[in-house]
């Protein structure tokens, strides 16, 4: 029988069933624009520390601005408005105070309880620190970084395609 049950487990995790996933859910999101323009934003979906790149989402943001915490707040009301979406574990932001109190804002706003880390960044672009609640910032520190890289690399190649989609439609107009 615990054999049996196994296998059902197993094939519902590989048929991608939601409902089966009972690992650590962290959701990273990013903003990524050129000077304020065709401002996008993005949510990554890790389970455990691996990528589940079939619940990544992409957000077209309403107006094009240098405010990457205002488009935060916009992408992550937009996010919660989605209840058919798992709720996360544990939510990192790409960036420091601002961003991290901004996602805490929503979160109220919505009767959420869900700790956010902010991922703080060097002059490299490389993790410098984490911000947020212990134990979640040293025991999901990997995770959260490594959810944070997948993020913005999925919001840098989302914005390229959009600009180079709009370039293309440009030449033939």
């Amino acid at each position: 029988l615990y054999l049996l049950t196994h296998i059902q487990d197993v094939s519902l995790v590989k048929s991608g069933d939601e409902t089966a996933r009972t690992g650590f859910r962290i959701e990273a999101y990013d903003i990524a624009h050129m000077a304020g323009k065709e401002t996008v934003g993005v949510m990554t979906v890790s389970y455990d520390g691996e990528a589940d790149k079939s619940q990544y989402k992409k957000f077209k943001l309403s107006k094009d601005s240098n405010d990457d915490v205002g488009g935060l707040k916009e992408v992550l009301t937009r996010r919660l408005k989605h209840t058919e979406w798992k709720m996360p574990d544990l939510i990192a932001v790409d960036g420091g105070v601002g961003q991290k109190n901004a996602a805490e804002e929503i979160l109220r706003l919505h009767n959420l309880s869900i700790p956010v880390v902010g991922v703080v960044k060097n002059a490299s672009h490389k993790a410098e620190r984490l911000l947020g609640e212990e134990p979640f910032v040293t025991k999901y520190a990997e995770a959260v970084v490594r959810t944070n890289v997948e993020a913005h690399r999925f919001a840098i190649a989302y914005h390229k395609n959009l600009r180079n989609r709009l370039f293309l439609r440009r030449l033939h107009t």
